[in-house]
Order: C-alpha cells, then structure tokens, then sequence
C-alpha cells in the first residue's frame, strides 16, 4: 500500500472540495429562490375575483387568470421557478384587473360596444 503525503492529502482535499463548489453552483434550483411571495400574491388575488363575481362579468379575463395560475403552480411544482414568477405576476394583473371591473360594474359587452365605436 502507498503512503499518502501530508502535501497530496491536502490537494486531494482542495479538489474534492473544489468539485463540491462547483457541483452546488452547476445545480440551478440548488441557489433559485422561490417565488413564494408572488405566488401568495396571485393565489390572494385570484381570490378575490372569484369573490367579486369576475367569473360571470369578466369572463375572459377571469379565464386569462385562471389559466396563467394554473401555469405558475405547474412551473413552480417543476422546481422553474423563473417561469413560475413570470405567470404568478401575469395571474396576479389579470385577477386584478378582472376584480377591478367586475366591482365597477362593467361587463365584457360594454367593453366590446366601446371597442367597435
């Protein structure tokens, strides 16, 4: 059997360390954050439009929020965290937006009049 030097033993250690380091940065969900944050505030506000009637005043909005949260939560269970913050933020707009002119009263036909004059 071969000795190992005090000298070798310490470049061993050093390049296995070395690889360790290099092994977490390579690992992109090892240092992405969680959009936990955006993904409350889209869950929140979605929410809210379903409270606030947007499903039957707002449908295709209510549908573009719908179905942009679905994504998120889908990117967000796939460790994409990136794509899981874009569509949480676009979610939270769209249920905004949809809250906000079901409360005001606007329906999507008066939309569409307004749109053709």
């Amino acid at each position: 059997m071969k000795k190992i030097g005090l000298q070798s033993l310490a470049r061993l250690v050093k390049l296995s360390l070395g690889g360790a380091a290099l092994f977490l940065l390579v690992g992109c969900s090892a240092f992405g954050t969680r959009p936990v944050r955006q993904m409350s505030y889209a869950e929140a506000a979605f929410k809210a439009a379903t409270q606030a009637n947007a499903e039957n005043s707002q449908p295709q909005l209510y549908l573009l929020a719908k179905d942009t949260l679905l994504r998120a939560r889908s990117y967000y269970r796939l460790k994409n965290f990136k794509q899981a913050r874009i569509f949480a933020i676009r979610s939270r707009r769209f249920s905004e937006d949809a809250e906000l002119k079901a409360v005001r009263g606007e329906s999507s036909s008066k939309q569409g009049e307004s749109l053709v004059k």
